[in-house]
């Protein structure tokens, strides 16, 4: 299998993950919002046809799932920020940003702390949990930097 089949095999998983078996979106509409028939979609989740990038774009459009996203960046030097809420204040945007940066920190430690209980500190299910939670982590750091940047500087 070459590297390319790989990748393509592990996004369909992923996607099949999302919309099979976490029912994020139902099947059907999913396949209607990709303009999509019901046995294409079936066909791109079980690897027999590949997804194209449109419809990887509007698969994410319809399901704004990290995980999603994260596949693309997880082997580059990128890290994901969530783009400000619109709808909020700079400082509401601010402050929600590092509301959920202190969130996933705490998941983190929380995660760490689990392991190094369970006596079985980074076999492959707990390094796999913690590189996870802190993906999730440095996503919400990078968010605060947006929101703190979009802020226009002071005048005085």
């Amino acid at each position: 299998m070459t590297v390319d089949t790989q990748k393509h095999c592990e996004f369909a998983m992923l996607a099949y993950q999302v919309l099979v078996v976490e029912k994020l979106v139902s099947l059907e509409e999913a396949a209607d919002k990709l303009g999509l028939t019901y046995a294409t979609l079936h066909g791109r989740l079980t690897s027999r046809t590949r997804f194209r990038a449109d419809e990887i774009r509007r698969l994410i459009a319809i399901i704004p799932d990290q995980r999603l996203i994260q596949f693309f960046t997880e082997e580059s030097g990128f890290v994901l920020a969530r783009k400000p809420d619109a709808l909020l204040d700079e400082a509401s945007s601010i402050r929600q940003a590092v509301a959920q940066s202190v969130r996933e920190a705490i998941d983190v430690m929380q995660v760490v702390v689990a392991s190094l209980e369970a006596g079985t500190f980074l076999d492959h299910r707990d390094r796999a949990a913690i590189l996870k939670e802190v993906r999730e982590a440095e996503g919400a750091i990078a968010t605060v930097r947006v929101a703190v940047e979009k802020q226009p500087p002071l005048r005085g």
